[in-house]
Formats: structure tokens, C-alpha cells, sequence
């Protein structure tokens, strides 16, 4: 298991936050959790921020902890379909040599998207476009490769306005995603612990 919080809020990551989104209109978040770490230095840059959280109760916290930012929007809803979820969890393999969150991570993991949710697919609702945005993929470990792999499926013309970020590049969560896109030829930064990677996609 990892050692650092399961909330984002350090300082590197608050500094990497504000250079990224000055050529960004907008920020998606997948992962919201209780809105007091990566959400909320997002909501501080003051650009409009769209964050999915799958959990009722996290999501309830967080829409608490969020009120006095205006210029965010905190969903209840999943990031991709409920049954390609399931359907990827069910296929995935779980023997890759990394961290994970349970020693029954396929049923620990599908737990965490069985509840009912406002809407489904939001990564294609607020990212499948040509808008200019920081993509913040910090859903259930399971399942974060799943996201990344929904948003490299855009058209190349949409991926050149968006800046991809990631959390827990040593987990099961983004460590293939990493490692793809190193093998894409995309310039990939790591953070100082090596907790979350971000790049500017270039086709």
C-alpha cells in the first residue's frame, strides 16, 4: 500500500495546477471524493470546474465542503458506462506488479460504481469536444485505466486542446497509462514523489 493521503492538496500539485489551466477554460475531474483535495485547489484557480463523484455519500460531503465555489459543478455520476465499468472489471486481470486497494480488488472496485447515479458516461458528456481543458482522471483505482483509455479514443484535433493529468501513477490506477503514454511518444512529467503525472497531449 502507498503511504501519502488519499487527498491531493500539496503544494507541488497546487503549483503544477496553476501553470497548467492558463491555457485551460475549464477543468473535468473524475474521483471527486469529499471535494477537500484536488477539487478544491481546482476550484481556487477560478475556472469552471465539472467533477464526478460515483460514491452518494462522498459525493454528498463534498457538494457540502464545495458551496462557496460557484464556479464549480459536483455531479453525482459515473465517468464512463455502468456495464463497460463492470464489463472492464470483470476481464481485468489484476496481476500486475503494483499497489492495489484490497486482496479482492474486482469486487472491491465494481462495489464502488454499483449505486444508482444521476447520469452515466459523463467523460464523453464534458471532454468529447474541442474545448480547451485540464482532464483530471482520479476515478476508482479499477477503473482508471478504463478512463484513460475513453479519452485517448477522441479525435486527435479534440486531444490537442486538452492537458491530461493523473493521480497514483504507482497504483493499478494510472501506472499503464503512464507507460502508454510513454509508448505514444507523448512528453510525460512526473511529480517530485511520484504520485501524479501530467501532459500535454500533442498529435
Amino acid at each position: 500500500m502507498l503511504d501519502y493521503p488519499i487527498q491531493l492538496n500539496t503544494l507541488e500539485f497546487k503549483a503544477v495546477v496553476a501553470d497548467l489551466v492558463k491555457n485551460c477554460d475549464e477543468i473535468i475531474e473524475t474521483g471527486t471524493f469529499q471535494g477537500n483535495g484536488s477539487t478544491k485547489i481546482f476550484a481556487e484557480t477560478g475556472k469552471y470546474v465539472f467533477t464526478m463523484e460515483c460514491n452518494a455519500v462522498n459525493h454528498h460531503i463534498a457538494s457540502q465542503n464545495l458551496m462557496q465555489y460557484q464556479n464549480v459543478a459536483p455531479f453525482h455520476a459515473l465517468s464512463l458506462g455502468r456495464e463497460d465499468l463492470i464489463r472492464f472489471l470483470m476481464h481485468e486481470k489484476f496481476d500486475l506488479q503494483t499497489n492495489y486497494d484490497s486482496v479482492y480488488p474486482k469486487t472491491f472496485y465494481m462495489r464502488e460504481i454499483g449505486e444508482r447515479v444521476l447520469f452515466e458516461n459523463g467523460l464523453d458528456l464534458f471532454c468529447n469536444n474541442d474545448r480547451k481543458q485540464l482532464i483530471f482522471l482520479d476515478s476508482a483505482g479499477g477503473v482508471g485505466y478504463a478512463e484513460f483509455l475513453e479519452v485517448m479514443s477522441y479525435k486527435p484535433e479534440y486531444l490537442n486542446n486538452k492537458v491530461l493529468m493523473l493521480d497514483d501513477v504507482q497504483h493499478i490506477k494510472h501506472c499503464r497509462s503512464v507507460a502508454k503514454l510513454l509508448e505514444m511518444g507523448q512528453d510525460v512529467h512526473l511529480s517530485a514523489e511520484n504520485r501524479f503525472a501530467w501532459c500535454y497531449l500533442k498529435f
